[in-house]
């Protein structure tokens, strides 16, 4: 079993300190180099890494890596058969206990316990990843961190499909997580609520990004909703198509921001992104806000679930 810590963990002992000498300087020494290269360790945490990146860091520095699940079938079946070496398991119903319904803001307890049963703590440096880019609950999951204030935190570009197509290391060996505490602290300017949206609607400031599939923006798919159609003055931009390639990884940086630019989405505006239940939304936050470093983007966590079932007298529907 693996013991998963923080930062370096084949660092050599450092001697005590002691009154003078030239014991306690060396001490002192080793210990501010120690504390220097984990601050710049901490540093490198960029929002996206390549497996290669990973691959050259993964036995010299310590980090948890987590492995968020999606809707298909045998996830956890297939994670313990094979995952990357370190990593541990977030399911996603507790991913979704979390961010509840999206009406009202995360529970804030549940994540603090999620990330404890995880080995996280306020100052860890994780690295979340999914089978492969596509999977939103991954975004969402980061999303979710970063609304908590997290820090260090990087998403694998390409996730278990390219690290396995590249022949990397895996194992079936699970990581032993010693429970962490953790101190959760909300940052609402992340996230819109109904009333952001409705007040916005005609801001010419704000853009608003519809990432579902072009038949729920039009109102031909239903999903059950009570209104179909879309938020008045959305603009409709899918979020697989639009952030992927066909290898399932992250577009350039510069195809992203053209594609976004013709469509009105520039940087100069604050961008509010929606979809069905806020986490396909997390995505293109993702990308708006990690890759092409948007100051100002919101998701609209109730998303379409929650607008189409307000008054319609107040929160209006186009098609």
């Amino acid at each position: 079993m693996r013991k998963v810590n923080f930062f370096l963990s084949k660092n050599p002992p450092i001697p005590p300190l002691t009154k003078g000498g030239k014991g306690g300087f060396f001490s002192l020494f080793l210990l501010l180099c120690l504390l220097a290269c984990q601050n710049a360790f901490a540093a490198k945490a960029v929002p996206l890494i390549e497996t290669q990146w990973l691959a050259n860091n993964l036995k010299e520095m310590d980090m948890r890596i987590v492995y968020v699940a999606s809707t298909a079938k045998d996830e956890r079946t297939n994670f313990d058969k094979e995952h990357i070496p370190g990593a541990v398991y977030l399911d996603m119903q507790s991913l979704k206990d979390t961010l509840r319904d999206g009406s009202t803001s995360p529970d804030k307890v549940k994540f603090e316990e999620l990330m404890s049963k995880l080995g996280v703590s306020n100052n860890t440096y994780v690295v979340l990843y999914g089978t492969n880019s596509r999977n939103p609950y991954v975004t969402a999951a980061f999303w979710l961190m970063k609304y908590n204030m997290h820090k260090n935190i990087s998403y694998l570009n390409g996730g278990m499909t390219k690290w396995k197509k590249e022949k990397r290391e895996t194992t079936k060996e699970q990581a032993i997580i010693i429970p962490a505490r953790y101190n959760a602290i909300p940052d609402e300017s992340i996230r819109a609520n109904a009333d952001f949206v409705l007040k916005n609607i005609k801001n010419r400031k704000i853009a608003i990004v519809d990432t579902r599939n072009p038949d729920e923006y039009a109102g031909k798919d239903t999903r059950e909703n009570k209104r179909t159609g879309h938020i008045p003055g959305a603009v409709n931009i899918t979020f697989r198509t639009a952030n992927l390639v066909k290898d399932e990884v992250f577009k350039s940086i510069n195809d992203l921001r053209t594609q976004y630019e013709s469509k009105g989405i520039t940087r100069d505006k604050e961008v509010i992104t929606y979809c069905q239940g806020g986490i396909r939304a997390a995505h293109t936050y993702f990308v708006l806000k990690h890759i092409l470093g948007y100051p100002k983007v919101r998701v609209y966590t109730g998303s379409w679930a929650e607008w189409s079932k307000l008054p319609p007298e107040k929160y209006p529907v186009e098609k």
